[in-house]
């Protein structure tokens, strides 16, 4: 039996919203996936742009490398009028290296009045500053602080992914997600992913039942190391922490939720609900705990498995060298197999009985995404992903915790704890 679908909204995918936990009028809603993808298939052919429309004033909080990335792309758009107004980093060598990259290759882009703003004060430069867009990079620590203070600045926002490592800031943006809502802010994440063509055809061939019912599914993300730290030298502790923060669980959170998030959320979107528990493992290999000792917070590798109910997702992520570096996502079904990263589906004898006709192209997923961004807030579609982006953060961290205390993990009871220690706090 196919995956049957429902009339969509603003703010959700076409499937059904439902809850799966209510205390004290607090409610994330389980299903709700991928506000925007269904936009962005018609962006481009609204690529009008008004001689004298207002620019769309931009700021960016964190600018680092994925920061230049992101502002690439959307300055590389025609049909919107942009302006880089605001660039604030905790570091100023970030700050004046993205001001470089931006005069190199968007000079006519930034504001003659453009705030460069470094050190801690940084974010309240930018929160004062005259920008309509903030654009969140930095590393996830205080990242939920940041959107609950920018949705209440009345600005629209990217998140980079995930929107914390943290679970009680989860819980927490709850209300910062109705608090966008009722203000009608375009909120978008980072899972540029969703965006992808081939993903998009691969979930229309779900739909319509190609592979049957889902029964099984996998996610990996199977990698080489994490870049080496820093040394410390002067830098105070706090400052070197957010420097290597992918090295430190209060920081960055760990691989898990930092990157295999993204293809946590493609089978969240692809099943349309969340998972019901899970258990799993992880550790550091001989090599880098001979090299590194008790000095890393994360693990370099964690294999988890969600229970779905009538589905179970096995998931790898491992960052080391010389390893089998296998990179995506599938599911499994009653009549055949379903690969949602390259396109293609086979039966169950193997065979070939589906590819899409679309090319690979990462830089497309986010080109893709950075249109159906700027046309909602053109068109005032007020698009809102932070409910759809905390379920599949929540799937990360279910799995994180599952791996860290060596138990299998209900979601439930980790939420309920999680809003008693919030309530209590």
């Amino acid at each position: 039996m196919a995956i049957k679908q429902s009339a969509s909204s603003k703010d959700s995918s076409p499937f059904a919203r439902r809850s799966f936990i209510k205390d004290g009028g607090l409610i994330i809603a389980g299903g709700a996936i991928a506000g925007g993808i269904s936009s962005q298939t018609s962006a481009h052919a609204d690529d009008h742009l008004e001689a004298d429309a207002k620019p769309i004033r931009i700021g960016f909080l964190g600018c680092g490398r994925r920061a230049k990335e992101l502002a690439n792309s959307a300055l590389g758009l025609s049909g919107f009028n942009l302006q880089v107004a605001v660039l604030a980093d905790r570091f100023g060598s970030q700050t004046q290296s993205m001001y470089r990259m931006l005069k190199g290759r968007h000079a006519a882009l930034i504001a003659d009045d453009c705030i460069r703003a470094n050190g801690q004060d940084c974010q309240r430069q930018l929160l004062a500053a005259d920008v309509d867009v903030v654009y969140l990079a930095t590393p996830p620590v205080g990242r939920a602080d940041a959107i609950a203070k920018l949705v209440d600045a009345g600005k629209h926002l990217f998140i980079e992914k995930p929107l914390s490592g943290d679970l009680a800031d989860i819980v927490a943006l709850n209300p910062v997600a109705q608090r966008a809502r009722q203000r009608s802010l375009t909120v978008h994440v980072g899972f540029q992913r969703r965006y992808d063509r081939r993903f998009i055809q691969s979930i229309e061939q779900l739909r319509q039942g190609l592979i049957g019912d889902p029964v099984f599914a996998k996610a990996y993300c199977n990698g080489g190391p994490l870049r080496k730290r820093s040394p410390q030298s002067g830098d105070a502790i706090e400052d070197y922490r957010v420097k290597n923060w992918n090295h430190f669980l209060a920081e960055g959170g760990d691989f898990l939720v930092e990157q295999h998030v993204a293809g946590l959320d493609l089978i969240h979107h692809a099943l349309g609900k969340m998972p019901l528990a899970a258990q799993g493992q992880g550790g550091w290999s001989e090599v880098r705990a001979a090299m590194e000792g008790p000095q890393t917070e994360v693990f370099d590798h964690q294999t988890v498995e969600y229970d779905f109910g009538d589905v179970t997702l096995l998931s790898q992520c491992r960052r080391v060298a010389r390893g089998w570096n296998a990179l995506g996502e599938s599911i499994h079904g009653t009549k055949g197999t379903l690969d949602l990263s390259n396109g293609q589906a086979f039966d169950r004898e193997g065979n070939l009985i589906w590819k899409t006709d679309c090319p690979a192209n990462p830089k497309a997923c986010t080109d893709s995404q950075q249109r159906a961004f700027f046309t909602s807030i053109r068109d005032g579609l007020a698009e809102n992903q932070i409910e759809s982006a905390a379920q599949s953060t929540l799937i990360a961290i279910l799995g994180q915790q599952a791996t860290l205390t060596k138990r299998r993990v209900r979601l439930d009871k980790m939420l309920s704890q999680a809003i008693t220690e919030l309530a209590q706090a």
